[in-house]
């Protein structure tokens, strides 16, 4: 197992740790209650059409495919993750959201470790594959300056 290799192990590793820990913690309180992040993952979906603050729950299915393309689509993986982050990062600029089934909004008083956690999982992914397109970048241009002076020096004779 190359060094990439082994990065891209642990960066979703760590990711997915943080991601499932997250559903274990409260992820924010409103003046009516806290709320859970497991509940809030699961029926989220429900809210996207309702505030802005339920577009980021889209945040979700976006990691997760970040993570399924992380081995075979690194630009794409980079983009989504990137993505990801700044939709549940987004969450932080709503004041209020709606928390309950009859569409009752209720003001944002604080968020939780549910929260932090879940925003987290997306950073690991967005530095994670920001490192691993840089070595990939220097890898190619290393290759290129080789095959640069290969073709120079056989030119020469």
């Amino acid at each position: 197992m190359n060094e990439d290799e082994k990065l891209v192990r642990k960066l979703l590793i760590v990711s997915i740790v943080l991601f499932v820990l997250s559903l274990t913690q409260e992820c924010y309180c409103t003046t009516s209650n806290c709320s859970d992040s497991i509940m809030v993952f699961l029926l989220g979906w429900a809210a996207i059409f309702s505030t802005g603050a339920g577009l980021c729950w889209f945040a979700n299915p976006l990691l997760f495919i970040s993570w399924i393309f992380l081995k075979k689509k690194l630009k794409l993986s980079m983009f989504l993750s990137i993505t990801a982050f700044l939709l549940s990062f987004l969450f932080l600029i709503f004041d209020s959201i709606v928390d309950n089934e009859n569409g009752g909004s209720h003001q944002i008083i604080s968020y939780k470790s549910g929260y932090w956690l879940w925003l987290a999982s997306g950073a690991v992914m967005v530095i994670g594959t920001f490192i691993l397109m840089y070595r990939f970048n220097v890898r190619n241009k290393t290759i290129a300056r080789v095959r640069h002076f290969k073709w120079n020096v056989l030119n020469l004779n």
